[in-house]
């Protein structure tokens, strides 16, 4: 007879409830854990470290990778499988890992995330020329914003390809599967089952997918890349085509920027679809996002139809 998992029996918003209790905690703890570390490695005082200084500093830089890369590890991955084993009754099974894709169905995966970049951007080019009506709101804000932004670009600043693939192991793949993990495989789920409506569950586990990286003015590229990452989970009824997609995604920042801290690179990747260009560009891209996607629907269901999620609801 197979054992219980010890909180199977917990109603859905119970589950929730204490997911995000455990999330923030072991998030803190990491956190925590990683700065210290990161001081006494690179010689800091927990002072310097906490307190988000100049990315001038090749030795700070490497402690806040550190610090990332554990924190990441800590708040996603460690928690994921925890609920899993608590849940379910061991590490992996419910995340759909063992559930089949198909060599098709990935590759179109990835050319839906090439192709929606363009669309993404504008996105993004409209979230900044948004204003708060409270000017000191706004302009913190923004200030937050170019914080995010100068730290990105210190995190990613590297012209060796060892640099190259630590940048991608942190960002690419330790990010991709960390939130997948959680946003789609655990939250969005337990919204199903809470909420009983497909599409209202994808919405706001995109709207709290966007919400967590605390960034206003690159909210709705990363609501709309929530939203596409949804829908490839509950769709494709497995956590690798949401893993693939969003490792595509922040891979190929990563990759642009490593080019351009090289000086082998322009703007053109962050201008595809803004104003810069046309707008066009973005309907373009939308219109092959959208041809990929219903390619990618047609061959994923081949397998789907084997894997029903658990207390899924068709009806919106």
């Amino acid at each position: 007879m197979p054992k219980r998992a010890l909180l199977a029996g917990l109603r859905p918003a119970e589950k929730f409830l204490f997911s995000v209790v455990i999330l923030f905690i072991l998030g803190l703890a990491f956190q925590f854990m990683g700065a210290f570390l990161a001081a006494w490695i690179y010689g800091f005082s927990i002072s310097d470290i906490l307190a988000l200084g100049t990315y001038n500093d090749p030795n700070y830089v490497a402690a806040s990778k550190l610090i990332q890369m554990l924190g990441s590890v800590g708040t996603f991955i460690v928690p994921a499988l925890l609920f899993s084993y608590l849940f379910e009754g061991d590490l992996f099974s419910y995340y759909k890992f063992r559930n089949q894709t198909g060599m098709v169905p990935m590759l179109l995966v990835i050319f839906m995330m090439v192709s929606v970049i363009p669309f993404i951007n504008y996105m993004a080019e409209i979230n900044m020329k948004m204003e708060i009506p409270i000017r000191a709101l706004d302009q913190l804000l923004r200030t937050l914003e170019s914080a995010a932004e100068e730290m990105m670009v210190a995190f990613t600043a590297t012209k060796s390809v060892g640099g190259l693939l630590v940048n991608l192991l942190m960002i690419g793949v330790i990010a991709a599967v960390g939130e997948e993990l959680i946003f789609r495989g655990l939250l969005q789920r337990l919204l199903l089952d809470m909420v009983k409506k497909t599409h209202l569950a994808i919405l706001i586990t995109a709207l709290l997918f966007s919400a967590f990286h605390f960034q206003f003015f690159s909210f709705l590229p990363r609501f709309v890349l929530g939203v596409i990452l949804g829908y490839l989970m509950f769709y494709g009824r497995s956590i690798w085509y949401p893993i693939l997609a969003h490792f595509v995604n922040n891979a190929m920042g990563v990759i642009y920027y490593y080019f351009n801290s090289r000086g082998s690179a322009d703007d053109m990747l962050e201008e595809i679809g803004t104003s810069t260009l046309i707008p066009v560009a973005a309907v373009i891209s939308l219109a092959l996002f959208l041809i990929f996607g219903a390619l990618w629907y047609s061959q994923a269901k081949r397998y789907t139809s084997r894997y029903p999620l658990p207390g899924e609801i068709e009806k919106v």
